[in-house]
């Protein structure tokens, strides 16, 4: 009877860990997302740091894989988001270096993730092999009984 409460006792830890790691997984894809959108955005304004043309023609998206043709006016400065809803003009290097500083909190975030989330597999990985020695303990004891 002990080893039954034992096993429902596992299954519910078994199935909560499992949910942090599934939100884990999830944040960790996010930040995945966050973190590309920045590196392609820094790598978009280095290239413009290297375009010799003094009004170079872009597409820009509107949706639905349409784009407009557009030039750019001023490829010295560049307009960044600070979050909150706000957003800076900044020279291409000054962007470019706050994209990175922001691609590296990204890294480090993703980093603790992976971390967090190894350290939930091996949890889930110990119940997985407690919860194996009840079941051959109790399979045990039933072929003695006969």
């Amino acid at each position: 009877m002990a080893e039954t409460n034992e096993m429902e006792r596992l299954a519910y830890e078994y199935q909560l860990l499992q949910a942090q790691a599934q939100l884990l997984a999830q944040n960790l894809e996010l930040l995945t997302l966050g973190r590309n959108e920045f590196q392609a955005v820094k790598e978009t304004l280095e290239e413009l740091k290297k375009v010799e043309e003094e009004k170079p023609e872009i597409l820009v998206p509107v949706g639905a894989g349409s784009f407009l043709k557009a030039h750019i006016d001023d490829k010295e400065n560049a307009i960044v988001s600070v979050g909150a809803g706000y957003a800076i003009e900044k020279n291409l290097d000054d962007a470019v270096r706050y994209l990175e500083e922001r691609i590296k909190e990204y890294d480090d975030a993703i980093a603790k993730t992976q971390e967090a989330l190894r350290k939930l597999e091996g949890q889930l990985g110990e119940l997985a092999k407690k919860a194996q020695e009840i079941q051959q303990r109790q399979a045990m004891g039933f072929s003695v009984k006969r």
